[in-house]
């Protein structure tokens, strides 16, 4: 009788495990479905790139505070090195006489070519609104930015991201949190260069 309970213990704890383990891995990939981005498999974050980043833009107005936020948070992780601002701009003077262009992939590509960049950042700034429940506090503001990373070689978008802040002391602090949020590549990078090790 005895062995009989050790075998439907056994078995039991078996199910339970096997119940918690499919629970864990859905949820794992749940989670991953509800990141605010998307790497496509070729954006190797184990090795270092060499990127230029396009100013970003609302709308007509560039913005200059947010270039450098874009530039201190690649640079952060380590798996990035910067084209030269004075370099960025020099090629799209070049490449946008007569005022700013969309950029599409391909000439996103064509640009980083010009610039010696493996890669191309491009930052849009989608939102930046008052948020009317908050009219006591004219300083409150929400953005949402959208960053892509394009690669120069193939056009292909190495990884698109959104990014959502919310300030209360005002836009560009508001831009700040939402580009953060956009550039955050820290647990992609450990992962990638666990896996190399």
């Amino acid at each position: 009788m005895t062995g009989k309970f050790a075998t439907l213990g056994a078995l039991f704890l078996l199910a339970a495990g096997t119940v918690g383990c499919f629970n864990s891995a859905a949820m794992r990939q749940m989670q991953e479905a509800n990141q605010p981005y998307s790497i496509s498999p070729s954006f190797e974050l184990d090795r270092n790139w060499r990127i230029a980043i396009l100013p970003p833009r609302d709308g007509d107005t560039e913005l200059p505070a947010l270039y450098d936020r874009a530039g201190l948070l690649l640079m952060k992780p380590g798996s990035f090195t910067l084209i030269d601002r004075t370099e960025v701009a020099r090629i799209l003077l070049e490449h946008w006489a007569g005022g700013p262009h969309p950029i599409d992939p391909h000439s996103a590509s064509k640009l980083g070519r010009q610039m010696g960049a493996e890669a191309v950042i491009i930052v849009s700034v989608t939102q930046l609104k008052h948020d009317d429940f908050f009219k006591d506090n004219p300083e409150q503001r929400d953005a949402r930015v959208f960053v892509k990373i394009i690669s120069v070689r193939t056009a292909e978008a190495l990884y698109y991201a959104e990014g959502r802040g919310s300030s209360f002391e005002g836009p560009e602090a508001a831009l700040h949190d939402a580009l953060a949020m956009a550039l955050d590549l820290s647990s992609e990078t450990e992962k990638a260069r666990a896996v190399r090790t």
